[in-house]
């Protein structure tokens, strides 16, 4: 049986990176897919397009489960879990629950920091080369906060970020709205971080596979990976639609499907499917120049080319892609709260994305090798960071495979460590 050198199970920005990490490592590639080629339906396409170094608090932080337990009420809010009696998910709230302390919280921040810099760092490197045709746009992010005590909150994030050397501005009324002209947005303040960017996902992706088909990568599309099977600390083999693929070695770069995967071989992965939603709106009626977070609400807006790009809410509820419209509802209600120049009518033929963010308990990726078979490197559970941090993971997981030492302190991140 003729083995794949490197099989990578996922072609997402994270797969797609790994690829060509490796592949500039002179490794032999074959990315599998459980999606149509070019996709965009994957979370890679529809996710807000954020390169956020600025990300420093993981979900899990404090307040967030007693906030979370509150929204369970309200289909509408913007961090969702749907009530059911299911044993891993509350196995999952509790490992959250141990991990949503300030502790916890300033432990992740630097490894963040550190994920979230190097991996804008790399994606300045790869839009400069003049094999790629897509553009990192330099014009920040800036957070509207409706009431002074949230303010006060992302004031303290920023007093953070600031202390790590990641640039801040708290900004008063009069600041927010020289930003944004065309909105006259009902805020009582903002957080600006000036180091942030955004790229337009489907033109990343798609000049990530054509690199890669140009460099020998090999795609096998619409097959999806049902289980893995190993012997004597390695994985062998791949089982796909009764078929078994020979591997040297495995990259699981599956998202919110991993835990599946490795379930077949005996391994726990603590992972949750967090649904998120995009209404895109081709050639509005306004735009902003710079990208924006509606602080309380979660919602993102993104400027994409001549769209417009409303993306947020987390919904725990399994692997569901059903659209929620009362999640759809929320999204809607969050922008005209806080952009009140926005019409209803504006999106009333656009049609709902929805995708599934693997989230951790405790908000860190999983990035690392397999304690129990040695060819299996892990690299999923970046919940809503997953295209932030795709260069910057393509690249540890290329380390990982070539026994390099990684770039970045890997303990906090081992797939293993809730075992």
């Amino acid at each position: 049986m003729e083995k794949k050198e490197v099989a990578i199970i996922g072609g997402g920005a994270i797969g797609l990176c790994a690829a060509y990490y490796l592949i500039k490592c002179g490794r032999q590639v074959t990315i599998i897919d459980q999606n149509p080629a070019a996709d965009e339906t994957s979370c890679s396409f529809g996710n807000a397009g954020l390169i956020v170094p600025s990300h420093l608090v993981p979900l899990a932080a404090p307040g967030v489960i007693t906030k979370g337990l509150q929204w369970m009420l309200d289909a509408e809010s913007p961090f969702y879990i749907k009530p059911r009696l299911n044993l891993e998910l509350i196995s999952w709230l509790w490992e959250f629950y141990k991990a949503s302390s300030h502790d916890r919280v300033m432990q992740a921040a630097p490894i963040l920091r550190d994920l979230n810099v190097g991996s804008k760092a790399l994606l300045s490197e790869m839009s400069n080369d003049e094999h790629f045709y897509f553009e990192v746009e330099e014009k920040g992010l800036l957070i509207l906060c409706k009431t002074q005590k949230y303010l006060n909150k992302e004031g303290k994030n920023a007093e953070m970020a600031n202390q790590l050397g990641v640039r801040a501005e708290v900004l008063n009324v009069e600041q927010v709205n020289a930003l944004l002209p065309s909105f006259e947005p009902a805020a009582c303040g903002g957080v600006y971080y000036p180091d942030d960017a955004h790229i337009i996902p489907g033109d990343f992706m798609q000049e990530l596979r054509k690199w890669l088909t140009s460099h020998g990568a090999e795609f096998i599309s619409n097959l999806s990976v049902e289980a893995l099977e190993g012997r004597n600390g390695k994985i062998e083999q791949l089982i796909a639609k009764g078929k078994k693929i020979g591997v040297s070695q495995v990259v699981l770069t599956s998202g919110a499907w991993t835990s599946l995967l490795l379930r077949s071989v005996g391994i726990k992965l603590p992972l949750q499917a967090g649904k998120g939603y995009n209404l895109t709106l081709p050639n509005p009626p306004k735009t902003v120049d710079l990208p924006l977070l509606l602080g309380e609400s979660k919602v993102a807006v993104t400027p994409m080319g001549d769209s417009l790009r409303f993306a947020g809410t987390m919904e725990i509820a399994g692997i569901d892609l059903n659209i929620n419209p009362k999640r759809i509802a929320g999204i809607k209600k969050a922008i005209k709260k806080y952009l009140p120049a926005f019409d209803d009518s504006w999106v009333s033929d656009v049609s709902p994305w929805a995708g599934l963010r693997p989230c951790t308990p405790d908000g860190l990726p999983y990035i690392g090798r397999s304690t129990a078979f040695n060819n299996l490197t892990v690299a999923t559970g970046h919940a809503m960071l997953g295209l932030s941090l795709s260069p910057i993971t393509g690249k540890l997981v290329s380390e990982i495979i070539s026994e390099e030492k990684p770039s970045i302190d890997l303990s906090l991140l081992h797939p293993e460590r809730f075992n």
